[in-house]
């Protein structure tokens, strides 16, 4: 198993936010994580990405347990991670932001600036290398995001809500930069969305939470069908329109 998340509770204080979580991912799957608000998503990208330690549970990343490791571990160890809301350093310029993902792995500046230019080049970015993110209006900036975090080498993306605020023609375009960089890098992606013409049209499996537990999982189909499912998140409008 590429990825295995085995029983995993993340506890704060007395809530508990995430309550024994448990699946895995194939390399090269494309899965959806999706869910009502609260319901314990990215707490569980944070748990395996290394922003919070589970209070229990284990994370295997290629057979090896990464549970608790720190973010910039699990960063090293090719796991990427993009954010609900977007973190720019405002003071650099699109190059130079990417090119401080490239630095969590070399030390060298003038290959971090070829690997950002042929990031940048991948999710068609290369006209704004020398401008400033707050210049660019918010689907360049969740390019900017994605751009950085593909700047590790990860093995595994995970993407939290990289389509929230995009219009349908700008969904549609970031799917198709996402099935690119896909094939091209041989990556396992795991993403988390609100919008669902994203997620049911990119994710060959879906995981559903609702209240910090697993509670479906299956294809698109199999899951937008599912009585859990419509009565904790979709609603039978959206079930009846598949």
């Amino acid at each position: 198993m590429f990825l295995e998340v085995k029983n995993l509770y993340k506890e704060f204080g007395g809530v508990v936010a995430n309550a024994g979580v448990s699946f895995g991912l194939e390399k090269g799957e494309i899965v959806g994580l999706i869910g009502p608000n609260g319901a314990g998503k990215t707490t569980l990208f944070n748990c395996i990405a290394g922003y919070y330690k589970p209070t229990s549970g284990k994370v295997f990343f290629k057979d090896k347990d990464i549970t608790g490791w720190p973010a910039h571990r699990t960063a090293r160890s090719g796991i990427g991670r993009t954010f609900q809301i977007i973190r720019m350093m405002e003071r650099l310029t699109v190059e130079e932001n990417v090119m401080v993902g490239a630095f969590c792995r070399i030390n060298d500046r003038e290959r971090a600036r070829r690997d950002a230019q042929e990031i940048l080049e991948l999710v068609n970015l290369e006209e704004q290398a020398n401008a400033h993110p707050t210049e660019l209006p918010i689907a360049t900036q969740k390019r900017i995001e994605l751009a950085r975090a593909l700047a590790i080498e990860p093995e595994l993306l995970t993407l939290d809500e990289i389509a929230a605020g995009l219009n349908p023609l700008e969904t549609i375009q970031i799917i198709d930069t996402l099935r690119r960089i896909h094939k091209e890098k041989n990556l396992t992606l795991l993403l988390t969305e609100h919008v669902m013409q994203f997620i049911m049209r990119i994710s060959e499996r879906i995981i559903v939470m609702a209240a910090g537990r697993k509670i479906a999982e299956g294809s698109p189909q199999e899951v937008a069908r599912k009585e859990a499912v419509i009565k904790a998140y979709l609603g039978e409008k959206y079930a009846k329109g598949k």
